[in-house]
């Protein structure tokens, strides 16, 4: 058995609270497992309550009760007992109140601490221990979902937690009880009556305060970080996590002296300890310029994604969208350290989320925990789980998980879509019609020999992420106001220029890319004309170059890798194997004017600036073989017809559908597309390879074939053929 204290003093309780302590008995015997050393502290504790019951009888019943119940030896508690009784023979029975002690009448409340406990007056001298703890209010919680309250509990020995207890547990004592004990030799053995005047007293010492459910930007105007905000000034948390703003006070858990000795393994707030102010080693040029030695221009692209996932809320209210960075790459060619620096931004060393075995909860979690900050998803693969995928996708439209309440109507709830994506593997993300790939920035890597300068910056960069360089983003945040006073029209200028280079250097580009790479630009723009601006070690001309180019390649890579191109590949296909044929299953004119149904259901005779080469395709007779194809290639059928004649009208070279089109072996109707480099590049212009000998006829297809090429090339005669071979 345990050694008690030396100074313990008495309990003289009343009959009224006995069911009270036989309850609280029961909890200290039903919350240890099968230890022999655990039952042992156990039965001390209940022995303790046993001794300082007021009547023997009662305590007599008490102990069959629970030697009965819980399979304890009337002997064991008669050992521990007489143990007691011997340590107490020179402690008072009862808490005597001396004659210069205040009264009940003189007391309001009617009750008094003392050695940190509670005591009751009673109507003799004798007065009433009511629990060996006290309380001390600290803050409360306001919440709607997870409403609480923080106090420091301090018992008869000293020992001290500071406790978060839902609100509703303080409105029943049983709960209450259990609740503190579960923490610590804490034991309270009133009843109902004597609770609720303690409560009584200090529920309205408890200062409001809210808790930062999410982290990150706060529309209250300041970026809140797990141990700490910054809004122009840093400004850390206390011991139990509480700051201020604006005279209102914030609640962030991670950095709470509550959580401080929770284990690894049973941290619910571990995710948040990744987000934290650490102040950088390094000033923000630095970190740029380490950042372009690095990575290169991929590494400037990063930078600018970072700077504008920093106003990612602005821009999102602004246009609804916001575009993914992904990184896309072999194995060991750079993509992942990239990643790892721009999270290193934001997050101090926080794990990649696994895209292949994270749950969707960690998923969506991670989206909607903290805004305005950029999250990073790694092993991207075109064939991971749909769900994910779609998930993926809503992301750019701000489209979070939607899921049912437990409740009996049909309200739901939505994980809100609050950071940027940050997305990284060895997989082009074309699937679904490239659906991802039109919603992100891609970036290339190539496995290559680092320099000498490479690696030197990187090691550097590595070094100082290792220390924490999150205080940058104060350097960042500090262009708010700027970014979301000019941010509309500097984008609307940025888009505009964008597409006009690009038409007038012949560049191919698709709509959605231009609004994704304008998102990144504009911030980068905006701070770049101020005289005190960020350094940022390029400058925004340079950048504007760079990302022309890539938006260009992204358009190309996306129009390649359409559905409508395959369909496009397999007609290529059917021409060589001569399922299909020029002038019968499609004809290549040069025409000045040609009388079409325009995509408005207009007829309209269209007239071109000058002699146009177009292509006339019967969709009906060729879109039958191509499904034929698509299923002996794929194994699965290919696009519909409704959904082909949708994407050609969508296409830039569209002209229009002609009802009058005359092929070899009939008039027919047909869609017309302006046909060649530029605009519908697509090989279906053959060469003949071999022309026949004098008086051999020729098939009809092949005849076709030979007719429609304009030059043919014409190859020396061979010494043993009187004709040469084409």
């Amino acid at each position: 058995m345990s050694e008690l204290p030396p100074t313990i003093a008495l309990i003289d309780t009343n009959v009224g609270a006995d069911d009270n302590i036989l309850s609280q008995m029961e909890i200290i015997l039903e919350s240890v497992d099968d230890s022999p050393s655990k039952m042992g502290e156990a039965v001390d504790k209940v022995c303790l309550m046993l001794f300082d019951l007021s009547s023997p009888g009662t305590r007599e019943s008490f102990i069959n009760y629970l030697a009965k119940k819980y399979k304890i030896t009337k002997k064991t508690f008669a050992t521990q007992l007489k143990f007691l009784a011997d340590s107490r023979k020179s402690v008072q029975s009862t808490r005597t109140r001396t004659d210069g002690e205040n009264s009940d009448e003189e007391n309001p409340l009617g009750w008094y601490i003392l050695n940190n406990c509670y005591w009751f007056y009673t109507a003799t001298q004798h007065d009433f221990k009511c629990s060996n703890f006290i309380i001390k209010p600290l803050f409360h919680i306001d919440s709607i979902t997870d409403n609480k309250r923080l106090v420091e509990i301090v018992n008869y020995l000293g020992y001290t937690r500071v406790l978060e207890i839902p609100s509703k547990n303080f409105l029943s004592v049983e709960l209450f009880s259990q609740y503190v004990f579960c923490k610590g030799d804490f034991l309270f053995y009133g009843q109902k009556g004597h609770y609720m005047r303690i409560l009584d007293h200090i529920s309205i010492n408890f200062p409001v305060c809210e808790e930062l459910r999410t982290l990150g930007w706060m529309r209250e105007g300041f970026y809140a970080f797990a141990n700490g905000i910054f809004h122009g000034v840093w400004q850390p948390v206390n011991d139990f996590g509480i700051t201020e703003f604006k005279n209102k006070k914030y609640f962030t858990a991670a950095f709470s002296s509550i959580y401080k000795n929770v284990r690894d393994d049973d941290d619910e707030y571990e995710n948040d300890r990744y987000f934290v102010w650490n102040q950088s080693p390094i000033s923000f040029g630095t970190w740029t310029k380490l950042m372009l030695e690095s990575f290169n221009d991929n590494g400037m692209i990063g930078i600018a994604y970072a700077v504008a996932t920093v106003f990612r809320d602005i821009i999102f209210e602004k246009y609804k969208i916001f575009p993914h960075l992904f990184l896309f790459g072999t194995v060991q060619s750079g993509k992942s350290t990239l990643a790892w620096s721009l999270s290193n931004l934001f997050f101090h060393n926080k794990p990649t989320f696994n895209l292949s075995s994270g749950t969707q909860v960690g998923f969506d979690r991670n989206l909607a925990r903290v805004k305005n900050a950029l999250i990073w998803v790694d092993e991207y693969y075109n064939d991971i789980d749909p769900r994910r995928f779609q998930s993926l996708k809503g992301a750019y439209d701000g489209a979070g998980s939607e899921k049912g309440k437990m409740t009996q109507d049909n309200r739901t709830k939505t994980t809100k879509i609050n950071g940027s994506l940050a997305i990284s593997g060895q997989h082009m993300p074309t699937a679904d019609d490239n659906a991802l790939l039109t919603r992100a920035i891609l970036l290339m890597f190539q496995k290559h020999a680092y320099t000498e300068v490479e690696m030197n910056a990187y090691n550097k960069l590595k070094d100082y992420e290792l220390a924490g360089i999150s205080s940058l983003l104060g350097d960042i945040l500090n262009f708010r106001s700027l970014i979301d006073q000019k941010f509309g029209i500097e984008f609307t200028e940025v888009q505009e220029q964008l597409k006009s280079d690009l038409i007038a250097e012949k560049l191919s580009y698709d709509e959605r890319l231009v609004r994704n790479y304008a998102c990144i630009l504009t911030p980068i723009r905006i701070i770049s004309k101020e005289p005190e601006g960020l350094k940022f070690n390029f400058t925004y001309e340079y950048l504007y170059q760079v990302i022309k180019k890539n938006l260009s390649d992204q358009s190309k890579q996306v129009s390649s890798s359409e559905s409508v191109a395959g369909f496009w590949q397999t007609v290529e296909y059917l021409l060589d194997e001569g399922r299909i044929a020029n002038n019968i299953d499609f004809k290549i004119s040069t025409l000045e004017s040609i009388k079409v149904t325009l995509k408005s259901g207009d007829l309209k005779n269209v007239d071109f600036t000058e002699p146009t080469k177009l292509l006339c395709i019967r969709l009906s007779r060729i879109h039958p073989l191509y499904m034929e194809k698509h299923r002996q290639q794929t194994g699965r059928n290919g696009i519909d017809m409704v959904s082909i004649i949708h994407y050609m009208k969508g296409n830039k070279s569209y002209v229009g559908h002609s009802d009058q089109v005359r092929f070899d072996n009939s008039n027919s109707s047909a869609f017309v597309f302006k046909f060649g480099p530029g605009e519908l590049d697509v090989n279906l212009e053959r060469l003949v390879m071999y022309k026949p000998l004098p008086g051999t006829d020729l098939p009809a297809d092949v005849k076709s074939v030979v007719q429609s090429v304009e030059n043919p090339i014409v190859f020396p005669p061979s010494p043993d053929q009187e004709e040469p071979p084409f």
